[in-house]
């Protein structure tokens, strides 16, 4: 189906926003839970909201998105966690990231 723009264009980021998602978010997640849950190193860190937000943030600021629109996107995302690569940059800086919060929480210890 194609739109013509008319004169005035408006878009509607609420319902495009709504329709993307960055699968290395949901994947970053997804290793933070298995790092906290898995590795002994980390027994002892704070795990509050304020700490894992920006666990989360640091590492998702220093990866690349992988942004998709539709299921098939989907499919091509999850093929791509696969490659080693990805994987293991991701764990490294998500690792640094924990250490990095940890040592400086945004709140009172």
């Amino acid at each position: 189906m194609t739109t013509n723009k008319s004169d005035s264009f408006k878009i509607d980021e609420s319902s495009l926003k709504n329709d993307l998602e960055n699968h290395t978010e949901v994947f970053v997640l997804d290793k933070l839970e298995e790092i906290l849950n898995n590795d002994e190193q980390f027994n002892e860190i704070c795990t509050c909201h304020n700490c894992l937000l920006d666990i989360t943030s640091y590492t998702l600021n220093r990866v690349p998105a992988k942004y998709i629109s539709s299921p098939q996107g989907s499919l091509q995302a999850k093929l791509i966690e696969f490659e080693q690569q990805v994987n293991v940059d991701i764990i490294s800086v998500l690792t640094r990231a924990i250490k990095i919060i940890s040592k400086n929480p945004r709140h009172d210890k």
